[in-house]
């Protein structure tokens, strides 16, 4: 019997952290908030599950300690580490994270009419940042790109197929 309805490999939660990653683009592009929220936070757990997933599997070619060093070394896994210890724990306690806030931004180059009053105006797009303590922006959905790449690239360098 198994608990993990669905998931059987990390390839699947890596699929899932994808499935989320997709949500959270289409929420930025409606301009939901609620669902932002709720599927960065989402995306962001399953990165880290899937990091978990990496640590426990059975004909692993690495070690959990490298692993551990894979998400540290990387601007965007350890963000998404971050955001999902952030959103799971509330106080992060068990180590220093290097994200300082998540929030949304308006594009000045891209705006969408909304009309008032019988009157078209124009209205900001928001995009979701994502600041680190070191000054440095992302955009949440390309940082999630990037941290897909990088776990796709560690599959393939240790001869584990997505």
């Amino acid at each position: 019997m198994t608990i993990t309805y669905g998931k059987t490999s990390p390839q699947d939660m890596l699929a899932k952290g994808e499935r989320d990653l997709l949500r959270l683009e289409a929420a930025e592009l409606a301009q939901n908030n609620e669902a932002m929220s709720d599927a960065i936070f989402d995306f962001a757990v399953s990165l880290t599950s899937f990091k978990d997933w990496l640590k426990e599997h059975p004909s692993a070619s690495y070690t959990p300690a490298q692993v551990e060093k894979y998400v540290v070394d990387s601007t965007a896994l350890s963000t998404f580490r971050d955001i999902a210890n952030g959103g799971k724990h509330r106080v992060i306690r068990k180590y220093t994270p290097q994200t300082m806030s998540v929030t949304t931004s308006a594009v000045s180059s891209f705006l969408v009419p909304v009309t008032v009053n019988a009157r078209e105006l124009p209205k900001p797009f928001y995009r979701l940042k994502i600041f680190r303590k070191d000054g440095s922006s992302y955009r949440a959905v390309e940082l999630g790109q990037s941290a897909v790449r990088e776990w796709r690239d560690f599959l393939k360098s240790h001869g584990i197929t997505a």
